[in-house]
């Protein structure tokens, strides 16, 4: 797979570069609840919002780097979507018992 390092992002007013020295921006979209959260731990650790999620993402490769090189990442993944599957029955039972509350 290619990245266009070239190209720039409009970030109104400006263009922003996608690359500055050997770092390179990303974009993505999270619930807007996570990125509270995202927000407070950084302050309350005394980082910017970037630099906090650099550090998660830094941290988070590296451990599914190791994961893989022991066969665990494809495990790992099973166990979130069985996670996923539990949360989601979870939250349907809850519904379940509150709309019997209601009638």
């Amino acid at each position: 797979m290619s990245v266009d390092t070239t190209a720039t992002k409009d970030w109104g007013g400006g263009k922003m570069p996608k690359e500055k020295g050997d770092k390179m921006a990303m974009t993505i979209w999270v619930d807007k609840k996570l990125a509270t959260k995202v927000e407070n731990l950084a302050e309350k650790g005394g980082l910017t919002r970037s630099k906090f999620l650099a550090n998660l993402i830094e941290v988070g490769v590296e451990e599914i780097e190791w994961a893989d090189k022991i066969g665990m990442w494809a495990l790992a993944r099973v166990f979130q979507d069985f996670r996923e599957k539990i949360k989601k029955g979870i939250r349907k039972g809850v519904e379940d018992e509150k709309s019997k509350i209601v009638s």
